[in-house]
């Protein structure tokens, strides 16, 4: 007699049904979770090792190269002595003006070092490297980044820093920067060369007030030392001239050297600059606002 063949049942739990593992939902959660943690890990990597080899950038500006470590370390680290022995010598440029009675504006309870440039700018390009030599003597610079003046300017390529993703830390004063514009000219800019980041409402605050003002906007750089000192423009103390055609490398080396025609064209700048600085905080640190280079700025501006 035929047997009939018997149908295996679709029934898991059937005799010799092979058992369908399910897995648990927190297992599949925690699954997704080390899945996301791992991407996160990689992406930080990658920032971490591309950042080696930029500074980042303002709002909407290209990533920016940073300065060589042995040019800032050269800028931020001018013997005491060479900036005494520099002094402030007499110059043909037009020297910062000096207000008074001025409100002194504070950020963090500090007084605030305003500075507002562009890239392409050589004027900018020659107070940079003044602000960088007279504020680190009050404090510390971090992620300097270096460009040039842009070719089609007067003083054309004039090398130099740029505060573009810059910090600035101190225990006297604040540093409120801005680089308005990039360094080199487009055809597709409005107006003619890309914008990189808006001043703060302090920076704007200020240039409405001591500013002076173009067709095309506020002349630039403009540099206000807490209401005390301002310089604009051309009147910085200082001719981009005198760093024509070298390199930062070049113009750093030679900051030991009171001798040398950059050095004291930018110390110069920046003991006039410190002296104001110092009028802000009381001579404080003393090692700075009570040197000979000071003093001499002091007496150079007429601050009394």
């Amino acid at each position: 007699m035929a047997v009939a063949p018997v149908r295996q049942s679709d029934d898991p739990a059937a005799p010799g049904a092979r058992p369908t593992r399910r897995i648990p939902l927190a297992l599949a959660t925690w699954a997704l979770i080390a899945l996301v943690l791992a991407i996160v890990v990689v992406l930080l990597v990658l920032k971490i090792t591309q950042g080696a080899a930029t500074v980042a950038s303002g709002l909407s500006g290209p990533a920016v190269a940073p300065a060589p470590g042995g040019v800032v370390q050269a800028a931020t680290s001018v013997p005491a002595a060479t900036y005494d022995a520099v002094g402030a010598p007499a110059v043909t440029d037009p020297l910062p003006d000096l207000l008074s009675g001025q409100p002194v504006p504070t950020v963090g309870g500090k007084p605030a070092v305003v500075f507002v440039g562009a890239e392409f700018c050589p004027y900018c390009a020659a107070e940079r490297w003044v602000v960088v030599a007279a504020l680190a003597r009050f404090g510390t610079f971090a992620r300097l980044g270096q460009t040039s003046s842009a070719p089609n300017q007067v003083f054309a390529k004039t090398a130099t820093f740029t505060f573009d993703g810059s910090r600035y830390s101190s225990r006297y004063l604040t540093l409120d920067v801005t680089e308005a514009y990039a360094d080199q000219p487009s055809t597709t800019a409005p107006a003619g060369v890309p914008s990189l980041d808006q001043p703060s409402s302090l920076a704007t605050n200020l240039l409405h007030h001591y500013g002076t003002a173009s067709a095309t906007g506020p002349v630039l750089p403009f540099l206000d030392a807490g209401n005390r000192l301002v310089a604009r423009g051309a009147a910085i103390g200082i001719s981009p001239g005198i760093l024509a055609g070298e390199a930062m490398a070049q113009i750093a080396g030679a900051l030991d050297d009171p001798t040398d025609p950059g050095t004291q064209a930018i110390l110069g700048a920046a003991n006039e600059l410190d002296a104001a600085l110092c009028a802000l905080t009381a001579g404080q640190p003393a090692s700075v606002c009570g040197s000979a280079a000071v003093h001499a700025g002091t007496a150079r501006l007429g601050l009394g």
